[in-house]
């Protein structure tokens, strides 16, 4: 077995975006591959990109092409991108195609960003409502339970459920609370272990509102970047439709791009094939199969991508700017009404019963 081969972890869209800057510097200045990359490798601390790097300056040493190097590091590094570089190397513009492939890398870890961006602040504000909850519980509540205690007071219903959750808040939210999410990793890895599972995942998280459309705009964008660079660098479609699919984490579009590429070569035309296919917008297809009739496909395409990017950072402010105050009003709501019904409304009574 070759020693590059097995399970690897794939490479961040920041450790790629390094490693191509590195090859693209050295390649532009006619410098050896094999020692450019053992000594900058001598500089990185040990790691994935390390290891990366250090496989790929032997597989060079031993004789193997770089895009074989690169094919070899399947898992760390995406197909498409040893198929890009072979591109470059063929066309003589090899500085050229890392330089695209910079660019690429770039705005997909922008794109992360936005997409974890925006889910950060609805779920740090769903947390911070989770803990004062749980501070009430323990700190506040107790001190009201010993004075209705003290009176013998008969309590209505929701007084002694708050009283019940304040008495043990580990047993009735911590512990549901590390049971849900346990559940919910546990459902996501059952589901993503099976192309359908992954299916019916992606179908849940695409129904939630704001937050589904942003990352499915998110894994468009890049899917028709990539599909336009890979055209652009006159890649066959077929071909570059396979390594666009599988480059991302959209199970659909995977599983449409093998499909689509499959009817491109039965002699079906690309927009025959994407309407077919059923896994894209009608704006991309209607918008692919122009572009493919006047010739600029690779254009028309990059110019989808910078549609869905710019969606991506629309929904991204909304759900950063709409979600949380809606969050934080809603849960203010939730526990001032709790702690009204269930505390204020008996304590009411035991004043007027003092008064009288």
């Amino acid at each position: 077995m070759n020693s590059n081969e097995g399970n690897k972890a794939s490479l961040s869209a920041q450790d790629l975006v390094y490693l191509n800057e590195e090859i693209a510097a050295m390649a532009r200045a006619g410098l050896p591959l094999e020692e450019g990359l053992q000594s900058i490798a001598k500089e990185m601390a040990w790691g994935n990109l390390k290891s990366a790097t250090l496989e790929i300056q032997k597989d060079l040493s031993a004789g193997k092409t770089l895009p074989e190097a690169l094919a070899l590091q399947k898992g760390r590094i995406p197909p498409f991108y040893s198929e890009l570089v072979n591109a470059g190397i063929q066309g003589g513009s090899l500085p050229q195609v890392l330089s695209i492939l910079t660019t690429y890398a770039r705005g997909l870890s922008d794109l992360r960003s936005l997409v974890i961006t925006a889910l950060f602040y609805p779920f740090l504000v769903m947390g911070i409502a989770i803990g004062l909850f749980t501070l009430i519980l323990v700190y506040v509540i107790p001190q009201f339970e010993l004075i209705f205690r003290d009176f013998g007071m008969q309590l209505p219903g929701v007084t002694r459920l708050v009283l019940s959750l304040a008495s043990n808040p580990i047993y009735f939210i911590v512990l549901p609370c590390v049971v849900f999410i346990a559940a919910l990793l546990l459902l996501r890895g059952l589901m993503r272990s099976s192309e359908t599972g992954a299916c019916w995942w992606t179908r849940l998280v695409y129904s939630i509102p704001v937050l589904g459309t942003l990352i499915r705009a998110a894994r468009l964008a890049a899917f028709t970047d990539l599909l336009g660079i890979l055209v652009e660098q006159n890649l066959p479609l077929p071909q570059a439709l396979r390594l666009a699919g599988d480059a991302g984490s959209d199970p659909f579009l995977r599983k449409g791009s093998h499909e689509i590429a499959s009817s491109l070569e039965k002699g079906e035309s690309l927009q025959d094939a994407l309407k077919a296919g059923k896994v894209l917008p009608d704006v991309i297809v209607w918008m692919a199969g122009v572009g493919e009739m006047k010739g600029n496909l690779a254009s028309t395409l990059r110019q989808a991508a910078q549609m869905y990017r710019r969606q991506v950072e629309m929904r991204a402010s909304l759900a950063q700017s709409i979600i949380p105050p809606f969050l934080i009003v809603g849960i203010a709501a939730i526990i001032t009404g709790l702690f009204v019904l269930a505390i204020f409304m008996p304590l009411v009574k035991l004043l007027e019963g003092l008064s009288k």
